[in-house]
């Protein structure tokens, strides 16, 4: 009797120890309910290609699914940017924040991840990827495109806790899974649930070095796309804001068009509180992450880390949501691709930081919209892009771009950033192990048949190209 208490009590201490570890790590969170009104996840299928279908055609009922198509968009960014009770560094966690990076599932795929050591996901440079084998090749920050390396930006994709689980249970990232798949016949992996969100953050990190006075940073800020379509990398934008990581500013939408590099030409009006930006500062293992990792990186403790921008893919429909975001010093009035119309419908539970992003959506790629197979490269074309990610591409980053002619009988080439659509890029996703030079490649906005023999020998990947370019 008595040994069986003290295995008792054993077992209860084992149990206490062992939830004392797990409460020391980082808890992947789900998406919370924030009472955005009109807005449900994971929103029904038919729903959502109601709204597309109305929203994509010229009829009595586009406006308010346009309208309901934004309020879906704002309400994923309002409960994936809530801050949780979880805290790390005495820095309270926004809820994509807690979720697994792929280098975290990659790690170990086939068993699920819970919990984790209490530190960031490391920030990673982001990667092009060849077009020759689709795995990761030179820095989409490579200093040929950006001279410099104050405008590199760094980052991850991450998982929600149910795309992770998927992930896990079906080993997705594990190389020989997807071969046996695809040398089983499959023609693409088993699809993510519905309730599965993927998103992409960017950050941008503020070195001291990089500072002005020892508090002001310069950062760019897009104004739009080029007149002409061409690469335009952060490098060549034109305007900046001061942020003031003491806290000072009183900026409303002004942009020092003309930046002096000691900063002579800084006002009050175009200087912005860190508060204003989401941010967090570097811990010693987060610098030493960082500089393992990442190209040219000298970070310390004490840098600040800014997210300039973030894709948002949510598996609601069967090709996906596609939502991104980019921090704007004018988020009434954000320029192209996003839009006042956009800014005007964010809801009043999205407040703080989150507030200051402007949003495109591409939720379809032409109006009106076209179907899943047998539709054609025909309609007025829909632009999403990041400009801190897309608007830095040129032709030869997206080979497989197809033209376009308008109702205007214009020719629009549709193969360079500011002419991208998260869609058209992330249906083409496969991985390709046997090196198949006819697989799909990346490309500008187009359309692309989801029977197209272009996949034949190829494994699509659920619009993920995560998936094929993180496989080991």
């Amino acid at each position: 009797m008595a040994s069986a208490v003290i295995h008792r009590l054993l077992c209860l201490a084992a149990c206490g120890a062992a939830l004392a570890a797990r409460a020391e790590g980082i808890v992947p969170e789900p998406l919370p309910d924030v009472h955005v009104p009109g807005f449900a996840f994971p929103e029904s299928e038919a729903t959502l290609t109601g709204w597309v279908a109305a929203a994509s055609r010229d009829t009595f009922g586009a406006a308010p699914a346009v309208a309901n198509i934004h309020v879906h968009g704002w309400g994923l960014w309002t409960a994936l940017t809530a801050e949780t009770k979880q805290v790390v560094d005495g820095q309270p966690l926004r809820v994509f924040e807690t979720w697994l990076a792929t280098d975290e599932l990659a790690a170990d795929p086939a068993t699920p991840l819970v919990t984790r050591p209490r530190h960031r996901a490391p920030l990673r440079t982001l990667k092009k990827m060849s077009i020759a084998s689709e795995r990761p090749a030179d820095p989409i920050a490579d200093p040929a495109d950006d001279p410099e390396p104050v405008n590199r930006v760094l980052g991850f994709v991450k998982f929600d806790p149910t795309a992770a689980a998927h992930i896990a249970r079906q080993q997705l990232l594990r190389a020989a899974a997807l071969d046996a798949l695809l040398d089983g016949g499959a023609q693409s992996i088993p699809p993510f649930p519905a309730t599965a969100l993927v998103v992409k953050p960017v950050f941008q990190v503020i070195h001291a070095a990089d500072l002005i006075d020892g508090r002001y940073f310069a950062l760019k800020v897009w104004s739009g796309p080029p007149a002409i379509p061409q690469a335009y990398p952060p490098a060549q934008w034109p305007g900046c804001v001061w942020l003031d990581l003491v806290g000072g500013g009183n900026g409303h939408g002004a942009v020092d068009e003309f930046p002096a590099s000691d900063g002579s030409s800084r006002t009050d009006e175009t200087t912005y509180p860190l508060a204003s930006i989401v941010s967090y500062r570097l811990s010693a293992a987060d610098a030493d992450a960082l500089n393992q990792g990442a190209l040219a990186t000298k970070a310390a403790a004490g840098d600040t880390a800014v997210l300039v921008a973030m894709h948002v893919a949510g598996r609601e429909i069967a090709r996906w949501t596609w939502q991104t975001f980019w921090w704007t010093p004018a988020p009434d009035f954000p320029p192209a691709p996003s839009s006042r119309a956009i800014a005007g419908r964010r809801p009043a539970q999205l407040r703080g930081a989150p507030r200051h992003y402007a949003m495109a959506i591409a939720y379809t790629l032409f109006a009106p919209d076209q179907p899943y197979v047998g539709g054609e490269n025909v309609g007025a074309p829909v632009y999403a892009y990041n400009p801190w990610i897309e608007a830095r591409f040129a032709p030869s980053d997206l080979p497989d771009s197809q033209s376009l002619i308008d109702s205007s009988g214009r020719t629009l080439a549709n193969n360079t950033g500011a002419q991208t659509n998260c869609l058209s890029c992330h249906v083409r996703a496969n991985y390709n192990p046997r090196l198949r030079a006819t697989a799909p490649r990346f490309a500008g906005l187009r359309y692309t048949d989801l029977g197209d023999a272009q996949f034949v020998g190829t494994l699509q990947v659920d619009f993920l190209w995560s998936i094929a370019r993180h496989a080991r």
